[in-house]
This record gives structure tokens, C-alpha cells and sequence, in this order.
């Protein structure tokens, strides 16, 4: 099977949704006096230039302008502070960080002790990561992220988890369902991201499903409705937090990117 790249997909709708959850549920865990394990089923590059005609123009670039109006959330805090903020506009977007980036530079900012075990199957991605690697600690792993995070899981102290697969075979689907099942047993803090037109997976009773249709916050994504976000943690705290963030996130963007 080849690797997936996601260059020319980079800041797309379903990658707003998800950084933005994502950095929330970290901004609980993150804190000064303790140490939180990262973990990435498939993590891609650690940062990307955005080019022109790519994906990232119906999703993060029409978000773009309001983000004055979102440093609130950290996720857009960060995207400020790694850009230029006085000349933002849209197509001004120099560095869009993926995920795990997103969560070592909130560490940092938190001043937090970070733990990262990420991994992806392509070379070119960990030659990308071995210039990143004074963020914090990182330990990449080339090979399967399903197998590698299910070992993860039995040898290191719950954390928070991200299940990232492209889904582009069922055997992504039943992997990441054992995988979030497990993680849910070791009493992680997981994520699983996915596309809500393409493989569904199932999932627990005792998880939440954070869904998002993309015309609802004025974005587009390759004709796809929406994406969604299942989340599980055993601080039910992480979980009413998101809901309350999720709603005040929406409104802000209402306002700003209209209904499609």
C-alpha cells in the first residue's frame, strides 16, 4: 500500500474541525505540574506551505480573516502567532502546522512536559520531523501507527491519543475501532478523526461524537457534507468543555463565513 500525502490537503474544512478539537483537549491535559504522553496513529509532515488552488482556500483560508476574533481557542492562537498577524488576509497563510506540531507548541507555550510517540510509513515524513525534533521530545516511529500505538497503550501512562488514518480501506476502519476501543480500556484520552461520507467507524456508547457539517460554518471540502470527531476520556470535565467550546466556535464563525 502507498503512503497518503497530505500536502495538497493540508488546512482543508476537515482539518479546521479536527486541529481545533484536538487543541482543546490538549489545552485540559497540558499543564505545568504533570507529564502527558502524545500519541499519533499517522501523523504526516510536521508543518506545510500552503500554495495556491489547494484545498486549504475553502477551509482555513476562509477562516482566515476572523482570526482576531478566535485567539480565544488555541488553535488559532497558535496559527496567529506562527503567521504574520498585521498583514492577515486571505492567501497570506505561511506555516500550517499539523497536528502534532499544534500540540508540542502548545507545551510549550504552557510551559508542560510533553511526551511524543508519532508515526507514519513514509520516509520523506520522517526526514521532515529530524529538522523538528528541538520542539520537545519526539520519538518517530516509521511503520504502522495501528500496531505501533496498540503497543503504545500497554507500556506508557494514559495520555491523549489522535487516530488519524486516511481510511481509504476497511481495514483502516477495523483498526482504528480496535484501536479506540483499547484505548478507551487503558484510560486514554482519545480522538478519532473521520470523513462522515466516507468509512464510518463504530464506536462506543460511552464516547461522543462531535460532528460538524462544513456549508454550516461556510466551508467546502471536495464535496464531502462534513467530518466528524469522536472523543472518549475518563475526565468527563474534557468532554463538557468540548461541547461548550464546539457552540461558542460555531456562533464566532456564523458570523463571519455565512452558511454555504
Amino acid at each position: 500500500m502507498g503512503h497518503y500525502d497530505h500536502r495538497a490537503h493540508a488546512g482543508n474544512a476537515g482539518d479546521v474541525w479536527k486541529h481545533f478539537l484536538l487543541l482543546e483537549v490538549a489545552d485540559c491535559l497540558l499543564t505545568p505540574d504533570s507529564r502527558l504522553v502524545y500519541a499519533e496513529s499517522h501523523v504526516g509532515r510536521p508543518n506545510y506551505a500552503l500554495k495556491p488552488s489547494c484545498d486549504w482556500e475553502s477551509g482555513i483560508g476562509r477562516i482566515w480573516p476572523a482570526l482576531p476574533l478566535l485567539k480565544d481557542f488555541p488553535f488559532f492562537d497558535i496559527l496567529a502567532e506562527l503567521n504574520s498577524f498585521e498583514s492577515l488576509r486571505p492567501l497570506q497563510i505561511d506555516c500550517y502546522p499539523g497536528s502534532a506540531l499544534l500540540v508540542a507548541k502548545l507545551a510549550k507555550m504552557k510551559n508542560a512536559d510533553l511526551i511524543m510517540e508519532i508515526w507514519d510509513i513514509d520516509p520523506a515524513v520522517k526526514a521532515a520531523w529530524n529538522e523538528c525534533l528541538d520542539c520537545c521530545p519526539i520519538s518517530f516511529h516509521l511503520g504502522d501507527g495501528f500496531s505501533g500505538c496498540m503497543s503504545l497503550l500497554k507500556r506508557a501512562p494514559p495520555g491523549l491519543l489522535l487516530i488519524d488514518p486516511p481510511f481509504t480501506s476497511s481495514r483502516d476502519k477495523r483498526a482504528a475501532e480496535e484501536l479506540f476501543c483499547r484505548a478507551e480500556e487503558y484510560g486514554w484520552t482519545v480522538l478519532c478523526w473521520h470523513m462522515t461520507d466516507s468509512i464510518r467507524p463504530s464506536f462506543s456508547d460511552y464516547s461522543t461524537e462531535f460532528s460538524i457539517q462544513f456549508s454550516q460554518i461556510g466551508l467546502e471540502y471536495a464535496g464531502a457534507s462534513g467530518c466528524s470527531i469522536q472523543a472518549a476520556s475518563p475526565e468527563n470535565a474534557i468532554i463538557s468543555h468540548l461541547s461548550r467550546r464546539v457552540n461558542a466556535f460555531i456562533n464566532i464563525i456564523k458570523g463571519v463565513c455565512p452558511s454555504q
